[in-house]
């Protein structure tokens, strides 16, 4: 069992305090909150000693680890600071904005022999780590193709440094699309180019596309609306088969089809998987419990600092794609 801090309170923040409830692995002692007078009667509720200082969570030798759900552009000096104090340090998404903060970050870490976390808790989603599973069968033959969409209104109405152009340059992007951006390297390996489009409707920034070319050769397609009604759509196609995830990323569905077939006969095989439930809630506390576990040395945490570091690099070659309006490389 670790003891933890949550630094940043707010609703998502929150919902980690929520989830790890009767944790034989993670339990939060500690909260820091720049306004502690909104948030005093959650720490009462739930026995969180309050503070408004980052700082009093670092020096506190009963503290194991920090859970960061702050700005983006805080991270990179949040878990340099961690590391510093000798801390765990788990950061919600994204990890940071561009890649030389993504690399001092990842590699401070590194050195100090600590563990990082990443807050991309939809790796441990039943049809997310399905569909991971099926590639590594090699039933999809070789991945050729990767397409990625995660799109909700939960920005509308929104205000505050989530909307900030400085803390989102490329809008949705950043918010979802960073899952998707992780899934699909998880999935696909690192990305070498990306060729990004963001596009202004209703709200600022809140269309965005992205062309993607893997190092490996493979191809992809991402995309994010802030406006639509929430869907997700995950599509990985082989040269023997695809696998595809709709709906949002708690499905428990995956469809899947192999072998080859007419036009007229479908194309193939196709069949419907059902899946254990586990919601979003309950893969929230799967991370945070890996997390704990890794940082005791009795579990491998599912993410390595390399590929949390790349991810900052993708998010700014995306931004720096879209202003220019050519590819970019990652």
């Amino acid at each position: 069992m670790i003891n933890a801090a949550i630094v940043g309170l707010g609703w998502w923040g929150q919902n980690h305090v929520a989830a790890s409830r009767g944790s034989e692995k993670i339990q939060f002692t500690r909260a820091v909150d720049l306004a502690p007078a909104n948030v005093q009667g959650f720490c009462d509720t739930h026995d969180l000693k309050l503070t408004a200082h980052y700082e009093d969570a670092l020096n506190d030798p009963d503290i194991d680890a920090v859970v960061l759900v702050t700005p983006h552009s805080q991270h990179s000096d949040q878990i340099v600071a961690g590391a510093a104090a000798g801390k765990h340090v788990l950061t919600e998404k994204p990890f940071a904005l561009n890649k030389a903060d993504g690399e001092r970050a990842a590699n401070a870490m590194k050195a100090s022999g600590l563990t990082l976390g990443i807050g991309h808790n939809y790796r441990y989603g039943p049809a997310i780590q399905e569909i991971k599973r099926i590639i590594g069968t090699g039933d999809l033959g070789d991945i050729h193709h990767i397409e990625a969409n995660l799109s909700h209104q939960g920005q509308i109405g929104v205000e505050g440094w989530r909307r900030a152009t400085a803390e989102a340059p490329t809008g949705g992007i950043v918010h979802f699309g960073a899952h998707m951006i992780d899934i699909m390297c998880w999935y696909g390996g690192p990305m070498r180019e990306v060729y990004g489009q963001i596009v202004t409707q209703s709200l600022e920034n809140d269309v965005g596309s992205v062309l993607v070319k893997f190092k490996s050769g493979i191809t992809g397609y991402l995309a994010n609306l802030m406006t639509t009604p929430a869907t997700m759509h995950l599509h990985v196609m082989g040269s023997k088969g695809w696998a595809r995830a709709n709906g949002w990323m708690d499905t428990t569905k995956i469809t899947t089809c192999f072998g080859a077939g007419t036009v007229e006969e479908g194309g193939g095989s196709v069949n419907e998987i059902e899946l254990p439930a586990r919601d979003i809630i309950s893969q929230i506390r799967a991370n945070d419990e890996n997390f704990a576990a890794a940082c005791e040395g009795k579990e491998t945490y599912l993410f390595s600092p390399d590929e949390m570091a790349h991810t900052a690099a993708i998010h700014e070659a995306i931004a720096k794609s879209a202003a220019s309006g050519i590819p970019a490389k990652v």
